[in-house]
């Protein structure tokens, strides 16, 4: 016997030393693992697209399939899953049909109408630095015209230096965005599939979970995958009308003062609000300077009044009526989302890094809140009351019941 425990505790200790190694390993090769994910994704890059566009659309689709089961037609009724998921890609491509035909080319134009006032910008720029620079000025003894001539010739010699390697990775590209206008479709034909068969899909997730988990975890595992999606879902969707909102008052405002290219320096600001703290004040950064350098002084400072201006209405007002409180997040744990999940993910960790902390946070509570409750029980069949008089195994409520 003592052998044997003897014998047990060796294999302790053999398999938690494995489990530090690959722990090791695992850190230690981070950067691999992140490469061999994103090459998974890549190859089902159809799927993931597909997955995340079917839920984008699955809100306006489930509730307007609630609307048509109402419906006095009994064909509308009875087909209302495929009427709803129709309906919503007509409009679906409907707008994209009008943003390629009627907003597209005036964007298009706008931005080879910012890189041919490049030139401008760069020789404002250096006009601005050799006033400042001359004796009694701001800037004066920092020799920047030296450093901006430098800077100068080597931003031309890219700009002009294309050699025939560049015009072969242009062909890829041109390749790559035919490959890329393919997967696009496979994506939506796959959505499609995805919103018409979803519930075959979830009974066939849950047979392959009921494998290894029980009826009572499936089913606390559905609740939390309803919470985790009313969670992106509310962000992502209140970002977007805020951003939508907030850039079209810009463009109105830049464009009555006369601000060139005012109306795509607002929505490129209103866009950038869709990244908290730092897009903001980014764009308007941005939007100062190139107005700075294209307009005049006292457009640049208009603009900056009024980015602040409705900055400070965005961020007081509209933001909490449109996003209200599904994130429910404090602004130090936004700046930490932004900061560790940026670092991990790049551009979609800053965009997606505060609902992930959200989700996070949501677990945490749940976890503690499950913890301070068993050490209640636990204290009080200790002090010898009946131990119903906690209930440890409550449920953690379905968002869908409350329209979600």
């Amino acid at each position: 016997m003592k052998r044997f425990k003897r014998f047990s505790s060796w294999i302790s200790l053999f398999l938690l030393g494995v489990a530090l190694i690959v722990v090791y390993k695992t850190f230690d090769n981070l950067n691999g693992i992140w490469s061999f994910v994103g090459t998974i994704l890549g190859i089902l890059s159809p799927f993931v697209v597909g997955f995340v566009l079917a839920f984008l659309l699955y809100g306006p689709s489930h509730r307007l399939e609630l609307l048509l089961q109402k419906a006095s037609l009994s064909f509308v009724s009875k087909h209302s899953r495929a009427l709803s998921v129709a309906i919503v890609y007509l409009v679906l491509v409907a707008l994209l049909v009008l943003l390629l035909v009627f907003a597209l080319p005036p964007v298009v134009m706008g931005i080879f109408d910012f890189i041919k006032m490049i030139p401008t910008y760069i020789e404002n720029a250096r006009s601005l630095l050799e006033e400042y620079s001359q004796p009694g000025g701001m800037l004066a003894g920092l020799e920047l015209n030296d450093k901006w001539d430098a800077l100068y010739q080597g931003l031309m010699s890219k700009i002009s230096g294309i050699t025939l390697e560049d015009l072969t990775s242009y062909l890829q590209g041109v390749i790559s965005a035919a490959s890329t206008i393919v997967n696009a479709f496979m994506s939506f034909i796959i959505s499609i599939y995805m919103l018409l068969s979803r519930e075959s899909l979830v009974r066939a997730l849950r047979a392959v979970l009921g494998l290894f988990l029980s009826e009572r975890a499936m089913d606390t595992l559905n609740s939390y995958i309803h919470r985790v999606f009313r969670i992106f879902y509310g962000y992502l969707y209140g970002q977007a009308l805020d951003a939508l909102i907030i850039g079209v008052i810009l463009a109105i405002g830049m464009q009555i003062i006369g601000v060139p290219n005012g109306w795509l320096l607002g929505l490129m600001t209103g866009t950038m609000n869709m990244i908290p703290y730092f897009g903001a004040i980014i764009g308007g950064v941005f939007s100062v300077l190139i107005t700075l350098l294209s307009g005049s002084l006292y457009q640049a400072i208009f603009v900056a009044i009024y980015v602040v201006v409705m900055q400070q209405i965005d961020g007081n007002i509209l933001q909490p009526r449109i996003v209200g409180n599904s994130i429910g997040l404090k602004p130090i744990y936004v700046l930490l989302s932004i900061t560790v999940f940026g670092g991990l993910m790049g551009f979609w960790g800053i965009f997606l890094g505060v609902p992930i902390m959200a989700v996070i946070q949501m677990l945490l509570k749940d976890l503690i809140r499950y913890r301070s409750q068993k050490r209640r029980m636990v204290r009080l069949a200790v002090e010898g009351e009946p131990a119903a008089a906690v209930d440890v195994s409550e449920e953690v409520p379905d968002p869908t019941e409350s329209g979600s």
